[in-house]
């Protein structure tokens, strides 16, 4: 393999492990023990570390060593106050742009999240949750758009994924959040689906600013 192509494949299998918690929050992070995992020199572990410490899921630790990130309360409420401001630009855009064929495909997404939120598969969930997301900005054809959902809705992911308490309650209610979003952009009902992202986004946010503990919430 071409070494930019082991650079990258190092980055996003670490980037898989980190969001599927196989490496936990606050988990120290060995570069020898990643490189004899995945055969590889540790030049492209480093250097995805690098990478990964730029885009805030991993933590260099003066003395002490590189661990996976420990997001904050107030960090997740900052990074709350831009996801809006990028989930409502991709909604309006998604709802002018859609065709028959990607409303099927966002339908098809949703189904697929809905079977594994019912089904305790809430890892799965949470991956599927954010490839809704994605797809909508991908409608846009805008780059630069598709580019800030990705990393967002990847902080999110890392986020939740390991800490989420899933109650009755909220897959219910995650359910009903996303399958009004979907079906007011099927229907290129600009007011509802921005009605509907906004109401889902400001629903985090109250719940994270009641709670000392972010397990129980996201």
């Amino acid at each position: 393999m071409k070494i930019s192509g082991l650079k990258e494949f190092v980055y996003h299998e670490l980037k898989k492990k980190l969001m599927s918690s196989s490496i936990k929050q606050g988990e120290r992070i060995w570069e020898e023990e990643i490189a004899k995992e995945f055969g590889v020199s540790r030049t492209p572990v480093r250097e995805a570390i690098n990478r990964l410490i730029a885009e805030g899921f991993v933590e260099n630790r003066p003395r002490k060593g590189i661990f996976a990130a420990e997001i904050s309360k107030e960090e997740l409420l900052k990074m709350l106050d831009i996801r809006i401001v990028l989930e409502e630009l991709s909604v309006r855009m998604c709802c002018s742009m859609i065709s028959e064929e990607e409303v099927e495909e966002l339908k098809s997404i949703y189904h697929e999240f809905s079977m594994k939120l019912k089904s305790g598969e809430y890892g799965k969930a949470s991956e599927l949750d954010s490839k809704l997301h994605k797809f909508i900005a991908q409608v846009s054809d805008n780059q630069k758009l598709i580019e800030y959902i990705d990393d967002i809705q990847d902080f999110f992911a890392y986020t939740r994924t390991g800490v989420v308490n899933w109650t009755e309650k909220k897959v219910e209610r995650s359910l009903k959040d996303h399958h009004e979003l979907i079906e007011a952009i099927s229907k290129r009902d600009e007011a509802k689906a921005m009605k509907f992202i906004l109401q889902d986004i400001e629903s985090m946010r109250k719940l994270l600013s009641s709670y000392e503990e972010l397990a129980v919430i996201i």
